[in-house]
């Protein structure tokens, strides 16, 4: 088994940059961004001034405007626009797939490219002034990385990206994820009131036994997520390049098949792209978006182009 990362190693500076300058916005259920935070149209108490409004019994006097009152002789409060924070949840898919790195020698493996571009975003929320949670899977569970009440919280998750390993596959029982999701959201809640909507990132290559996955995100499409799939695809998943006699082991289970490249190669094929094309089709749309990246392509032109395109929505 490979050493885990050090967290050097983690933090790719294309993608912190790439992730610097731009802002992972929630397309329907945050209107905006300004100055790396999500702003929201519901009057409160902050910084920036909207509206008088008069004392009402239970609010607090540090908030009376007092120059006004010593023009009127009567106590009202500035409002303005709360800033409403979005919670974000990284779901890291650490089971034993996530080894591949394709056929090429020097082809990173696709868990490392994933714990970069996790550590890029976990950078991108934090400077955004979000909340921030990661779910590792691995093993047939999930652990948890909450941040709301913590200091550093990206220092928090690039220390467990660094330690963990894939292994493993995910659990046969999707409330697992739900239940763990379900944890972040009342953490996030506990924080901050103003947290009104929810993007949950998975990374993952896509890789499940009996639809354990799909499971697993379904009950998040009725719910008030704002769900980003990133599927990590090897070269040779592409393009299934090996020639003669070929020995292909499944990762998760130990299942073996020798035989002939040729004799499978336009079945390999298809049923990846089949499988591609499922979660691009069949869930692509409200509250959900796709993206493949490439690993022997660089990771910061798809972030860059992807969250570009979302600001664009």
């Amino acid at each position: 088994m490979a050493a885990p990362a050090t967290q050097r190693s983690i933090l790719d500076p294309r993608l912190l940059a790439a992730a610097q300058r731009l802002a992972l916005t929630a397309r329907r259920l945050v209107a905006g961004t300004i100055a790396g935070r999500h702003a929201s149209r519901r009057p409160g108490l902050a910084r920036e001034f909207s509206q008088f409004r008069p004392y009402q019994p239970g609010d607090e006097p540090r908030h009376i405007d007092w120059k006004l009152f010593a023009r009127s002789d009567r106590y009202y409060l500035r409002e303005g626009e709360v800033d409403t924070r979005v919670a974000i949840t990284l779901v890291l898919d650490a089971t034993a797939s996530m080894q591949h790195r394709g056929a090429a020698p020097d082809a990173p493996r696709k868990f490392a490219l994933a714990c970069s571009l996790a550590a890029a975003l976990a950078y991108l929320a934090e400077n955004q002034g979000d909340t921030l949670a990661l779910q590792i899977v691995a093993d047939g569970d999930v652990r948890s990385i909450l941040t709301a009440h913590r200091r550093q919280p990206f220092q928090l998750i690039v220390q467990a990206l660094a330690a963990a390993e894939p292994s493993g596959r995910w659990p046969a029982d999707g409330s697992r994820l739900t239940q763990a999701l379900r944890r972040a959201e009342l953490e996030a809640a506990s924080a901050t009131d103003d947290t009104t909507s929810r993007i949950t990132v998975v990374l993952t290559d896509g890789h499940e036994h009996g639809g354990e996955i799909r499971a697993a995100l379904a009950p998040l499409r009725t719910r008030r997520h704002e769900l980003l799939f990133l599927q990590f695809i090897a070269r040779d998943e592409r393009e299934f390049p090996y020639r003669g006699a070929v020995r292909l082991e499944e990762w998760e289970t130990g299942r073996v098949i020798e035989t002939e490249a040729a004799a499978v190669r336009a079945a390999f094929l298809a049923a990846a792209q089949r499988e591609r094309d499922a979660w691009s089709r069949a869930w692509n749309g409200d509250r959900f978006d796709y993206l493949a990246l490439m690993t022997d392509e660089p990771l910061e032109l798809g972030l860059r182009a992807f969250l570009r395109r979302r600001a664009g929505r």
